[in-house]
């Protein structure tokens, strides 16, 4: 046993019941706790602790990997239970059967996988997704606003902005990550982010001091999906923030509106001009053999998906693209050498529809379209109450990601799937609140 699994082990048979017994009745150090449950999501490297792990495996997953966030999950929803009772905290938040669905059709593709260890470390993930999820929800209830949520994705999206500065400026990077595993994951967290601070600043009555600092938030997570000149995240950056403008100004015009829209004109003139040369650069100069992969994988994916009926094996992609099997051949995928390892499908909705099946694909859309058809009903019912700010921006947030996601699988790293889950758990939140009063005002009604 090494030094990390003694570590782990101590912080969860004897941390996370410590942290319990402290957070139980002190809503000052659970306020605490949650946000620092948002806070250390991205930062995976230096908090998270990996268990047999396969760093060399060309898979979406590559241990059994458990990170900082996790154990303050465990001791928050712990906290939980034990000051309120388990009949106080809600374990299927709305959707969630969704997820389960999900779930479940995820794991019996692993009768088809034939290294079922990889299979497990995405079982693993999944399941410390629904802890967060839960834990996420149940924080929301009992403060009763987002603003724990914000402060801590506004916080850390600055950071990461700047320190993407100084890896462009100063080492020279050309398409700078920050702390995240690749560019594309920087841009796909930001590009979730641009449209609900932009919504924040355009709908919230908010102090002055708040008001400048997710100002800053916003312009931070826009500018750094330009630095990282992922292609996919800058097709669906102005989309999204379109869509944010849109609804705001339908929901009605005042002073503050105006004068934000017409720094946004100013600034996106400014930033066109100084960030042109690099965008335009990225697509035309794409090198040509980036798209005929993107093509030759996804006819792979398409071959192992019509194979089995449920796919190839949860997060066995990396063995089944690869010789001995057969699914890469007739597909244009180029193999160098005997060793060589392909790599994965661009896109998530492929990669599902490859690995499980045609059925966990379908629901894995019905679990995304729940969320999305949801929050179109919440952006109606609070179009005059305190929660539109966020519904509008959550609108914005989800079509940039599932947009990207036709593009990019990056939404099966932890960093974007727990932010993915924060957005559900507001989205569930909120649409719990709607249907609630809506089934009170019509008893009074009757």
């Amino acid at each position: 046993m090494g030094l990390k699994h003694i570590v782990f082990f101590a912080l969860l048979f004897g941390g996370v019941p410590v942290a319990i017994g402290l957070l139980k009745n002190n809503n000052r150090y659970k306020k605490i706790a949650y946000f620092l449950m948002i806070l250390f999501i991205p930062f995976v490297y230096s908090t998270g602790i990996n268990f047999f792990t396969d760093e060399f495996y060309k898979g979406t997953v590559r241990g059994y990997e458990v990170l900082a966030t996790d154990m303050i999950a465990f001791s928050l929803l712990g906290a939980m239970i034990a000051s309120d009772g388990r009949k106080n905290v809600v374990f299927f938040p709305r959707g969630a059967r969704f997820y389960i669905l999900y779930f479940v059709l995820s794991c019996i593709s692993i009768i088809n996988a034939d290294n079922r260890i990889y299979s497990g470390y995405v079982v693993m993930q999944m399941i410390l997704h629904y802890i967060f999820f839960i834990t996420v929800y149940n924080c929301i209830i009992r403060n009763k606003n987002f603003d724990i949520i914000l402060y801590a994705l506004g916080g850390f999206i600055i950071f990461t902005f700047f320190h993407m500065l100084v890896q462009r400026l100063f080492f020279g990077v050309y398409q700078p990550s920050g702390v995240f595993i690749h560019r594309n994951s920087t841009a796909m967290f930001s590009n979730m982010i641009a449209p609900i601070f932009l919504s924040v600043i355009l709908n919230k009555d908010l102090d002055k001091r708040t008001y400048y600092l997710f100002a800053m938030a916003f312009a931070c997570a826009s500018c750094a999906v330009i630095l990282s000149l992922s292609r996919g995240a800058i097709i669906f950056l102005p989309l999204s923030l379109g869509m944010v403008i849109i609804l705001s100004l339908r929901n009605g015009m005042n002073p503050r509106k105006k004068k934000i829209l017409l720094l946004l004109i100013v600034l996106a003139v400014v930033a066109t001009m100084r960030a042109a040369p690099m965008v335009v650069d990225r697509f035309v100069n794409a090198p040509e053999t980036s798209a005929e992969g993107r093509v030759a994988f996804a006819k792979a994916a398409l071959n192992m998906a019509e194979d089995k009926f449920f796919g190839v094996g949860l997060n066995n992609w990396g063995l089944k693209i690869n010789p001995p099997y057969r699914y890469w051949e007739n597909t244009g995928i180029k193999r160098p050498d005997e060793d060589f390892k392909s790599g994965i499908v661009e896109t998530i909705y492929l990669l599902v529809a490859a690995e499980c099946g045609w059925i966990t694909f379908a629901s894995l859309l019905m679990w995304f379209l729940y969320y999305y058809w949801q929050n179109i009903k919440n952006i109606k019912a609070y179009k005059n109450a305190g929660g539109f700010y966020m519904a509008v921006g959550v609108l914005g947030a989800l079509t940039a990601v599932y947009g990207q996601s036709c593009f990019e699988w990056i939404l099966k790293q932890q960093t974007n799937s727990y932010e993915l889950m924060i957005i559900f758990a507001i989205v569930a939140t909120m649409t719990n609140v709607r249907i609630n009063t809506a089934r009170q005002m019509k008893g009074i009604a009757q």
